[in-house]
């Protein structure tokens, strides 16, 4: 396929890359949510090493449209969506739809 080929990465990765970029602007919009863990700095050194991005954090959001996990008074945003940072321009919104749920924890993002 090439390096200019379609690739898309959606899931449950388990890991927060907190709300500001720091030290990933090449990969990470600035605009997530929480606080980066160890298998966050894992999901952007994966999208550094592949050339992906991760769209979720390229668009300002309310938390309501970040935060992919609920459980009692603990939120987090661990559902990402990466894209290949060339094709960038094509992905125009990237949120939580909020209401809907595939389990009582989780939320489509």
């Amino acid at each position: 396929m090439g390096k200019h080929g379609w690739i898309s990465i959606g899931g449950d990765l388990n890991g927060h890359v907190g709300k500001t970029s720091g030290g990933y602007e090449r990969v990470h919009g600035g605009y997530g949510f929480g606080e980066r863990n160890a298998t966050g700095e894992t999901i952007l050194g994966f999208a550094m090493a592949y050339d992906l991005v991760i769209s979720n954090t390229y668009f300002i959001k309310r938390e309501e449209h970040l935060v992919t996990f609920k459980s009692g008074s603990n939120r987090s945003q661990i559902n990402f969506f990466l894209i290949r940072r060339l094709k960038k321009s094509l992905c125009k919104d990237c949120k939580v739809i909020p209401k809907e749920s595939l389990t009582t924890q989780h939320r489509l993002g």
